[in-house]
């Protein structure tokens, strides 16, 4: 009995500390700020305004004077999901529902009229990302109950430099700060004397983690005729190292009596990815651009998270005494998605009416082996449109877009219940269909003097 008591007590320290890396996930929704939204994203070749911060810093070359840009989105995310169990019982559907966040840009250039091939930049922005909460008791719980109350937001100084009339170079120097909050449910039963998914061994969890200092950059190229344009950029990885704490709601069976954890603080790390994008623009006149663009995100580089225990320790464990955990990992076995983006922009009316639309294709960076509730990712098509009016040196934009993601029945999934004590103990918790799909709105406001 006393053996089978410290099997549980360290088969759920583990999974208290192994399963929550997974709640730090980095799929984000393709295109963002109000403009290039509205053009679906096709906005490398043409960037002309501070979203050339986020796209291709060589644009910003494009910018006379002083400009500023204020920026802000809407996430509307819809997530329905079926499990089926680890008996393999059809569970009814539950759908998330969406935690709004306004995601911004805000921004500043600087061409000097004395340096007029110097354009300098500064800014902060976000990705477009999705936060849902789920129920505590839901059949999802093991894979996510709420990111409510994180935060992502990059920091970026840039400058862009005008080689000659058509060949223009820009790059940036990057910051993120991540602050992370996760809420899950983990379950210590090894099935010794216990189901897989009894409430009495489930532990509600949370983890908060916090980077102040992740540094990238970006670089970028454009070659600028009148009718064409080119631009390439190349957005380097995020190197995300993080600490944090970890707390939990012991089990409610009497086998936890007496447990006792010591210790809290931990390191996590994970990568986000390489991105490389290209784009063309083609100006038949001067009211009218269409642009085609091509994504590539290398998100093979987040095979997997790392969580390192500082000094975690259950104390007086029968036979052993004091036991101390180690460094865990946790396989993502993500893959490198692409994109192609197409948009358009006419001007009408001197600009008092601007017309933008746009398409996008992207693939999913998530294997059916790892999809979960918590980056419920699969290929997707947006479709865009987006209104602007510019009235003296004050131009406002506005754009919407639905973002089509193809359903998916997940049938052998390689997501589980961590059990390291165990291993032939794991169950899967991703295997059913999911149903996902986004609503983007976004209002912007440049102004140049």
């Amino acid at each position: 009995m006393k053996k089978r008591v410290w099997l549980c007590r360290v088969a759920f320290v583990a999974l208290l500390l192994s399963a929550l890396p997974a709640s730090a996930g980095g799929l984000f929704l393709p295109a963002r700020g109000a403009r290039p939204l509205g053009r679906a994203g096709s906005f490398v070749a043409g960037a002309d305004d501070a979203g050339a911060l986020y796209y291709n810093p060589a644009g910003l070359a494009d910018i006379p004077g002083i400009s500023t840009l204020v920026d802000l989105s809407l996430i509307f995310q819809q997530v329905t999901y079926a499990r089926v169990d680890s008996g393999n019982n059809q569970l009814a559907p539950v759908s998330g529902s969406m935690d709004i966040l306004p995601i911004p840009t805000l921004a500043l250039t600087l061409q000097p009229k004395t340096v007029p091939w110097l354009t300098l930049a500064g800014g902060v922005w976000a990705p477009n990302i999705g936060i849902n909460s789920w129920p505590e008791n839901g059949p999802q719980r093991y894979s996510a109950i709420s990111l409510k109350g994180s935060l992502l937001a990059v920091t970026e100084f840039a400058a862009a430099f005008r080689i000659n009339r058509h060949f223009w170079l820009g790059v940036g120097v990057e910051n993120m700060l991540l602050k992370f909050h996760s809420r899950v449910m983990l379950s210590a039963c090894i099935e010794v004397n216990c189901a897989p998914e009894s409430p009495n061994f489930d532990s509600l969890t949370e983890l908060d983690a916090l980077s102040l200092f992740t540094p990238s950059g970006i670089v970028g190229a454009t070659v600028a005729y009148d009718q064409f344009r080119a631009g390439l950029a190349l957005q380097l990885p995020f190197w995300v190292r993080a600490t944090g704490s970890v707390r939990s709601r012991l089990p409610s069976d009497p086998e936890f009596t007496n447990s006792e954890i010591h210790g809290d603080s931990i390191d996590m790390s994970f990568n986000l990815p390489l991105v490389l994008r290209a784009g063309f623009e083609y100006r038949p006149q001067k009211e009218t651009r269409l642009e085609i663009g091509f994504d590539y995100e290398a998100w093979s580089m987040q095979e997997q998270y790392t969580i390192k225990p500082n000094n975690i320790v259950i104390t007086n464990v029968p036979g052993i005494g004091n036991y101390t955990l180690s460094t865990l990992s946790i396989n993502r076995h993500l893959r490198d998605s692409y994109s192609v983006h197409i948009g358009a922009e006419h001007s009408l009316f001197r600009d008092l009416l601007i017309l933008r639309a746009g398409y996008l294709f992207e693939s999913s960076a998530t294997p059916d082996a790892t999809a979960s509730v918590l980056h419920p990712d699969g290929l997707h098509n947006l479709i865009s449109f987006g209104f602007g009016t510019k009235i003296k040196n004050i131009r406002l934009d506005l754009a919407y877009a639905h973002v089509f993601t193809l359903d998916r029945t997940v049938h052998n999934s390689e997501a589980h219940q961590l059990t390291p004590i165990r291993p032939s103990a794991m169950i899967p918790v991703g295997n059913g269909s999911y149903s996902v799909a986004a609503d983007i709105l976004s209002l912007g406001m440049e102004a140049r003097f």
